[in-house]
């Protein structure tokens, strides 16, 4: 297969699973699901070729921390990691374009809703969600290099050596085309949902908010189902395992409750809200 054929068959894959997301957004009950795609596929894409830039500029520090007499402890290890610049490429190309599709949908919530306030950069909730964006790239970092000290202290052990290092570096997870994927649904998700709850908030005609799951849709939570049906006052949260939390996932939940949730919302209107019910 020469490049031309590879190029296109790349876009062929990209295209179908493109559709393929398309069709579970529209199973799993969210509204502007193309949007929802584009987004996803674009910042996919983006984080994919960053994890790669990363992949390139870590695998020699890691294989020339393996080649020493001693094992490195972890202060040597984050020392030599100190030269990498996945934190400022995701910051200046990858948030930007979360912060848009957050920008977007709320403009996309706002007319559906047909709500009269234009979007509010300043509002409380739109700085949360800045703020959680800038510590975005520290956390995903932070997994990394947890990852990168256990492999290269790994490597001494039982004499397994560089080339264990290497073949291992090369199938991590924190490099790969998943992690990216991941990543880029469960935030464009988050800014979805984030957007949905600022154009609610900002519209007096609606006054509460319905939790609803979708079965289904790949390892469904407990707490998550036990929620389906639950309405609180639009200002109100929900308790999802012990946590609060004002939409599905909010930054303030943890991870575990956060990532690859396909729950979503429902407004209420004000002559058809119950505190509580359903």
């Amino acid at each position: 297969m020469n490049d031309a054929e590879l190029i296109q068959k790349s876009l062929e894959l990209s295209a179908a699973e493109k559709e393929e997301l398309i069709k579970l957004l529209r199973k799993a009950g969210f509204s502007f699901t193309e949007t929802l795609a584009d987004n996803i596929s674009d910042i996919e894409q983006e984080l994919e070729d960053i994890l790669q830039e990363d992949y390139e500029q870590v695998a020699p520090i890691l294989e020339e921390l393996a080649q020493k007499d001693k094992k490195p402890s972890r202060k040597i290890i984050l020392a030599a990691l100190t030269a990498r610049v996945f934190i400022s490429k995701m910051s200046e190309r990858v948030n930007p374009k979360i912060k848009l599709s957050y920008v977007a949908l709320f403009d996309k919530f706002n007319s559906k809703y047909k709500g009269k306030s234009e979007f509010n950069p300043k509002s409380r909730h739109s700085k949360e969600i800045d703020k959680w964006l800038k510590g975005l790239p520290k956390l995903m970092d932070l997994t990394s290099k947890e990852r990168f000290i256990f492999l290269v202290q790994s490597s001494y052990d039982e004499g397994k050596g560089i080339k264990w290092l290497e073949r291992n570096l090369s199938k991590l997870e924190e490099f790969g085309h998943s992690r990216a994927r991941t990543t880029s649904i469960t935030e464009v998700l988050r800014m979805y949902s984030g957007s949905q709850y600022e154009a609610m908030m900002s519209n007096p005609n609606i006054v509460g908010k319905e939790w609803r799951h979708t079965s289904g849709i790949g390892e469904p939570r407990m707490s998550h189902g036990q929620a389906d049906g639950t309405v609180v006052a639009v200002d109100d949260f929900f308790i999802i395992d012990g946590e609060r939390a004002r939409y599905p996932r909010d930054p303030q939940l943890s991870p575990g409750n956060s990532i690859s949730c396909h729950c979503f919302m429902n407004p209420v209107l004000a002559d058809k809200y119950t505190k509580g019910g359903s």
